[in-house]
């Protein structure tokens, strides 16, 4: 009895000292690699999850585990459902960032996720909306609603993401010269994105009216409105204007480089604007120009 009273309290500590090293490795990523709320939070999710399936201390672990992970992944053994192949490679992604830092901080002597392959992923053509569509989600706020059709115009108007919406400061908006500026973003890069005039109306109305004193959208108590909230307030602005496809805040940012691609601005420009660190990210948006070509083509009938 006394055997197994030793293993479990062996076992315990196991879990205890995992745990901190998982805790360790968030404030590693908030606070050094400087990674958003919902990436910190992807991050730790994988890594528990690999932890609680392999049950092994970090040094024995090997590539093998890695790759049996990985496989049971993908047949939907770990989440219980159908996995896509963007969500295997962020585990991978993830696991491969834990196991770095772990050896930099000497834990482990080499990181078992180093040969392991990312699954091929198909460049998925992004879901975006038709200026109409924009448009007639914009008009479906009543002048009272301001502050509904000023978030909306952040998100469509400046390609902003749901989380660097949610925690724009009051300073980070400018009227004159009128220009948001985008801090810790992802991928770590701040940005500026200038106002367009349809949104700089707007934003100066709901400023008049609200007064935003910290955060330039507050939610109770003075805290960052919710992602949440952002999430319902797209859906009705869709219902109202009657789109009846399943779209949330990132639909407007990826309308909103589609239409700069279909205007002709260079991808390079779209790119910064967007914040991505890499050009081929930006490039999914170049499908748009592509069909207006082959649609071009195709009226060539002799």
């Amino acid at each position: 009895m006394k055997m197994n009273t030793d293993t479990a309290v062996r076992e315990l500590r196991g879990e205890e000292i995992m745990e901190k090293l998982v805790e360790a490795f968030g404030d590693y990523l908030e606070h050094v690699r400087r990674c958003s709320e919902n990436t910190l939070k992807a991050y730790l999710k994988d890594v528990r999850r690999f932890l609680g399936y392999v049950h092994k201390h970090p040094q024995d672990i090997s590539r093998n585990d890695v790759e049996n992970f990985v496989k049971a992944l993908s047949k939907g053994l770990i989440t219980g459902g159908e996995v896509s192949e963007t969500t295997i490679s962020r585990y991978i992604s993830s696991l491969r960032v834990f196991f770095d830092y772990l050896h930099l901080i000497g834990v482990v002597s080499e990181n078992p996720t180093e040969k392991v392959r990312h699954p091929r992923l198909r460049k998925k053509v992004p879901n975006f909306l038709s200026v109409e569509e924009i448009r007639a989600m914009l008009n479906a706020f009543e002048e009272k609603e301001i502050k509904y059709k000023a978030i909306l115009s952040l998100l469509y108007f400046c390609g902003l993401r749901v989380g660097e919406l949610c925690s724009l400061r009051v300073e980070d908006v400018s009227f004159y010269p009128p220009y948001v500026k985008v801090v810790m973003g992802k991928g770590n890069k701040d940005r500026i994105v200038p106002i367009s005039e349809s949104a700089l109306k707007v934003l100066e109305a709901y400023v008049e009216r609200y007064k935003p004193r910290i955060y330039f959208f507050e939610g109770r108590a003075g805290r960052p409105i919710h992602p949440t909230t952002v999430f319902r307030i797209v859906k009705r602005a869709a219902k109202r204007a009657g789109v009846t496809r399943n779209i949330h805040p990132h639909t407007l940012r990826h309308s909103f480089a589609t239409h700069l691609i279909m205007s002709n601005v260079n991808v390079k420009i779209v790119q910064e604007l967007l914040g991505h660190a890499n050009l081929s990210t930006t490039s999914i948006y170049l499908h748009v120009a592509d069909r207006e070509k082959f649609e071009a083509v195709k009226r060539l009938v002799i």
